[in-house]
C-alpha cells in the first residue's frame, strides 16, 4: 500500500476515534456499548454511612430484647399478606426492641377521637406485641413526600408516626369511598438490613364523622383505625372476607385469626441498634 494511502487510512481512523470518544464522554454511546444503566443500581437510602446522611443517632431507645410479645394464637391461619418482604422471604418490620412513637393531627377529628384511637392502638399493640407511645398532637399534615427525619420539629430521632384526620383535598387518594390510608417508610443499611422507622395514617374526616353518626358507628370507627394500623405495621389487603384486612367494607370489627397471625410475625422481627 502506498504511503499516501496509509496516511489517509490513519487519518480517517483518527477522526472516527475522536467522534467515538466525544460520543462516549457525552453519554450518547455508553448505552450502545455497555447497555442502558440499571436504575436498581442507583444508590439509595442506607448505601452511605450515617455520617454522610441526615439521620438520627442510631440505636435511640433500642432495648437489648423485644419490649413485648404477641399472645399465643388460638389456632393457626395463613390468611394474611405482607406489604413488603425481604430477600429471605421474611416481612419488613419495625424493631420490636424500641417503641413506636406517634403524634396526632386533630384539627378535623371527631370529639371522640382519643377514645377510639386509644382502643385501636391497644388492639394493634396487643396483637403484635409492639409498644406504642403517644407524643401528643401536631400541626403536621399528611404528605406523599413526608420526611422520615424532621429534627427541627421532632428532635434528633426518626419522626413519629403521623395519624391525621384530613380531607381528599389534602390527600387525593382518599377521594371516593376510601375512608383511610396507612403505611410506613423503611431504611436500608449498608449491611443489607432493612426496617420500618416511621409511617402515617390518614383518615377522611367527613366520611369518618358519618360513620360515627351511624348505628354502631364507634365500633366501625375503631375497626377502620385498626385496619389502617394493620397497614402501618406491614399487613396488606387479603381476599378473605372474614379478616379485618379484607379489601372491602365488611362486618368484621376485630382482628381475626389471619390478621393476628400476620401481626404476630410483624411483631417478632429482628432488633437493631444500627439505625
Amino acid at each position: 500500500m502506498r504511503h499516501s494511502s496509509i496516511a489517509a487510512v490513519l487519518f480517517l481512523l483518527g477522526i472516527i476515534s475522536l467522534v467515538c470518544a466525544g460520543a462516549y464522554f457525552s453519554g450518547d454511546l455508553r448505552p450502545a456499548l455497555f447497555g442502558a444503566q440499571d436504575e436498581s443500581q442507583v444508590a439509595g437510602p442506607g448505601i452511605f454511612p450515617f455520617g454522610q446522611r441526615r439521620d438520627p443517632v442510631p440505636g435511640l431507645e433500642e432495648a437489648n430484647a423485644p419490649m413485648g410479645s404477641p399472645p399465643p394464637l388460638d389456632w393457626p391461619s395463613d390468611s394474611y399478606k405482607f406489604l413488603a418482604v425481604k430477600g429471605d422471604g421474611s416481612p419488613l418490620t419495625y424493631s420490636p426492641c424500641r417503641p413506636i412513637h406517634y403524634v396526632v393531627n386533630t384539627d378535623l377529628a371527631h370529639a371522640s377521637w382519643q377514645r377510639l384511637l386509644e382502643e385501636a392502638v391497644k388492639e394493634a399493640s396487643w396483637a403484635s406485641g409492639l409498644q406504642f407511645i403517644y407524643d401528643g398532637t401536631t400541626d403536621e399534615v399528611p404528605s406523599n413526600n413526608r420526611a422520615g427525619y424532621q429534627p427541627d420539629k421532632y428532635g434528633n430521632r426518626w419522626a413519629p408516626v403521623l395519624i391525621a384526620w384530613t380531607t381528599p383535598d389534602v390527600v387525593p387518594r382518599l377521594d371516593g369511598q376510601t375512608v383511610g390510608l396507612g403505611g410506613s417508610s423503611s431504611i436500608a443499611l449498608n449491611n443489607g438490613y432493612k426496617a420500618y422507622v416511621t409511617g402515617s395514617v390518614a383518615l377522611d374526616a367527613p366520611q369518618f364523622g358519618e360513620i360515627l353518626d351511624s348505628p354502631g358507628g364507634e365500633a366501625i370507627g375503631i375497626a377502620v383505625i385498626m385496619h389502617e394500623l394493620g397497614h402501618l405495621l406491614g399487613l396488606d389487603h387479603v381476599s378473605d372476607p372474614e379478616q379485618l384486612m379484607f379489601d372491602e367494607a365488611s362486618w368484621v370489627r376485630d382482628y381475626a385469626a389471619g390478621d393476628r397471625a400476620g401481626l404476630a410475625k410483624l411483631g417478632t422481627g429482628p432488633c437493631s441498634k444500627d439505625f
